[in-house]
């Protein structure tokens, strides 16, 4: 995971205090690792200290050194990226919201290196637990309930899209398209719940099948 931060952010990170963690960078540096988990602002106009998983980072980062400056150019300080994400490395999540087309070579193993990105995301930043969505999946919820599904074998080929759920907030939506529903749903509700979400079905006033997707907590 620490290998997706960018070069500011692990400059940032490693440059804190030592004994408080108090980062020393620029404030939009510091926002972008508090969006993360790895930093925490104290009063509205106060310094940024280093979280429990940001002090769990840096230390990931004093065991492995400081990155090449020439390896990876630092984002302009006014666009912070969330360098965490898979999204960072160049994958995007397919929700089958799309026109449908044939997988491109080389998209099974895009899939695979996403989704242990993710893992290592969920491992540093909730104390080595895998089991459930890390909040950066909560707050991308779309992009992480599709990357699931595929990363189990279920690409959107196969019949269903992952969008925002119209009625409610924090809540994703897995619909499908062609028949079968219930039995098709019903294996996707089983992928989503073995990687730590929770899924309730319903059907709209049309008789039509959906999954609400939403994080397990605990």
């Amino acid at each position: 995971m620490a290998d997706l931060l960018s070069a500011a952010q692990r400059r940032a990170i490693l440059e804190s205090d030592a004994e408080t963690g108090r980062l020393g960078a620029r404030v939009p540096t510091c926002e972008a690792l508090a969006r993360l988990g790895l930093a925490v602002r104290y009063g509205r106009v106060g310094g940024f200290y280093l979280t429990p998983e940001g002090l769990r980072v840096r230390g990931v980062l004093d065991r492995i050194g400081p990155e090449p400056a020439e390896a990876r150019p630092a984002a302009p300080a006014s666009t912070p990226t969330p360098a965490l994400a898979p999204a960072a490395a160049g994958f995007t999540a397919d929700d089958g919201t799309g026109p449908a087309s044939p997988a491109p070579p080389g998209r099974a193993a895009e899939v695979a290196a996403a989704w242990s990105g993710l893992l290592e995301i969920r491992r540093v930043l909730q104390d080595g637990d895998t089991s459930r969505p890390a909040p950066w999946e909560r707050e991308r919820l779309v992009h992480s309930v599709a990357l699931a599904l595929e990363a189990a074998g279920h690409p959107p080929s196969t019949g269903y899209s992952v969008s925002p759920a119209a009625a409610q907030s924090g809540v994703a939506e897995v619909a499908w398209r062609g028949t079968g529903a219930p039995e098709a749903l019903a294996t996707c509700q089983q992928v989503l719940e073995r990687y730590g979400w929770q899924c309730t079905l319903h059907r709209d006033r049309h008789g039509s099948s959906f999954l609400l997707v939403s994080p397990r907590r605990t």
